[in-house]
């Protein structure tokens, strides 16, 4: 007995997500740890952005004591575009599910830009409508529709009937985690004939929650003492990472560390005043804080060494 489905790697991967975000009608859910939307997914979301009838579950997760490392504030301003949209939060998500109104894809590949350009990524496209996921995901099981769901559920899904099936396990994960946005659509009858037959329109949207704004100016807050006279980001100085500037200079990563800890640049793993004055900037990727140095930190290994 196999399930009826497909294995997907890298662009196969990719178009098979923008289809499944492109064919849905009317419920869209999205579970990913990390959030940074390339143009792909945005293109696709907007599709549907003016459908009365669709609506966009969001769940992400990681570093509660900063989201914005696990969700990207330009992503999240999309996201919150959507007149019919809740965004959940949930710190111990670590899993990838993507589910429209009759497929779900179950991967490794997180809603992150850099995962869908550099990563080596697969992940497993099911049909999951009843029809499909119960009735016709199996081959050559001769009589099993007469035997029911519940007996497909124990004989071919592999799990008993007190047991949960994977779609109601993940939208009952997503249903106790923390919300932490939700709009819904104020709707007006829509002008002409399509009015008259009941069609309506998108008039505005009414934000029923909203926590993310909180936690923004928070965040603001902490990071502007460490600001203080650096720019956010160098526009002229690539910076790198440890790893990176070692060896471009043929320095071992731990003898560059030790440079500039004795130069006074970093001290217990984090960046002194004295660093952050000479360039140096925390970075994260994949919500992982590093310290990244400026290219030019050569005169400090020049004379070092």
């Amino acid at each position: 007995m196999t399930v009826e489905g497909q294995f997907l790697f890298d662009n196969q991967l990719i178009a098979g997500l923008e289809n499944l975000i492109r064919t849905s009608k009317y419920d869209l859910l999205l579970v990913s740890p990390f959030i940074d939307l390339d143009s792909r997914i945005k293109d696709a979301l907007k599709e549907k952005i003016n459908n009365p009838n669709f609506k966009l579950r969001v769940l992400f997760g990681k570093n509660e004591g900063n989201i914005y490392r696990s969700i990207k504030n330009d992503s999240l301003e999309f996201l919150k575009q959507f007149p019919n949209v809740e965004i959940r939060y949930n710190d111990r998500l670590h899993a990838k599910y993507y589910q429209n109104d009759t497929h779900f894809l179950i991967t490794s590949l997180n809603l992150y830009d850099y995962s869908l350009a550099n990563n080596i990524e697969c992940g497993f496209l099911v049909y999951h409508t009843s029809k499909g996921f119960l009735s016709k995901v199996y081959e050559g099981a001769e009589g099993l529709i007469d035997q029911g769901v519940s007996s497909i559920k124990s004989n071919l899904l592999g799990y008993e009937n007190n047991e949960i099936d994977p779609l109601d396990k993940f939208n009952l994960i997503y249903d106790s985690s923390e919300l932490r946005y939700k709009s819904e659509a104020i709707l007006r009858a829509k002008k002409g004939i399509g009015g008259f037959i009941g069609n309506k329109e998108i008039e505005n949207k009414s934000v029923i929650v909203d926590t993310l704004n909180q936690v923004e100016k928070t965040i603001i807050k902490k990071s502007a003492k460490v600001k203080l006279d650096t720019e956010v980001e160098s526009q002229t100085i690539k910076v790198l990472s440890s790893t990176k500037i070692s060896k471009k200079y043929g320095v071992d990563t731990e003898s560059f560390i030790t440079l500039v800890e004795e130069a006074g640049y970093v001290k217990d793993n984090s960046i002194t005043e004295l660093g952050f004055s000479k360039g140096l900037v925390n970075k994260s990727y994949m919500g992982k804080e590093y310290i990244a140095f400026p290219e030019n930190l050569v005169s400090l290994i020049k004379n070092k060494i």
